[in-house]
């Protein structure tokens, strides 16, 4: 276990801890403020092993944050899709359902990265990330042709993409 570090991202999660907290309390008054930042530090306390520290996350310029927000919309594209495809996967009365696990691999340079590629193959309906250790994906999927696909992903190359305009910068 590491040392905690009172950093300034720690420091920024309990400001915005204690800003919802004034959010949602509509309440201004000394003990409800009191009470707000002491339950924004314990929060911020807890969960200090999840926050992302500045050697973990990506430098965010204005291109980068481009990429990323193409990324997002590519993303719900892709998920759209996904929805209709096993829509008429499942309405089929044949059920033409062939389960498939494929393992591949994709060099992202950064665990972020990794971690968002990982999530964005689960958020698509009807693929499944079993595992993701470094480099290598274990992906589950409803067809064969599904989880052939996932090795070659738009959206992986765009986080590759993603990664070499951040060295760029």
């Amino acid at each position: 276990m590491r040392p905690r570090q009172y950093d300034l991202t720690f420091w920024f999660f309990v400001a915005v801890y204690w800003v919802f907290w004034v959010v949602i309390t509509g309440s201004l008054h000394l003990p409800s403020v009191l009470m707000g930042g002491g339950l924004a530090f314990f929060v911020a306390w807890i969960n200090d092993d999840l926050l992302l520290r500045q050697d973990e996350r990506s430098l965010v310029d204005l291109r980068t944050a481009g990429l990323y927000l193409r990324y997002v919309f590519h993303l719900m594209g892709a998920i759209l899709v996904a929805n209709i495809q096993v829509a008429v996967l499942v309405l089929n009365p044949r059920m033409p359902i062939s389960p498939g696990m494929v393992r591949f691999t994709r060099p992202l340079k950064k665990d972020l990265n990794r971690v968002i590629l990982a999530n964005s193959i689960t958020l698509t309906p009807g693929t499944l990330t079993v595992l993701a250790e470094g480099d290598d994906y274990m992906v589950h999927a409803l067809t064969h042709k599904n989880a052939e696909d996932v090795m070659e992903w738009e959206l992986a190359a765009e986080l590759a993409a993603i990664e070499f305009a951040q060295e760029g910068s």
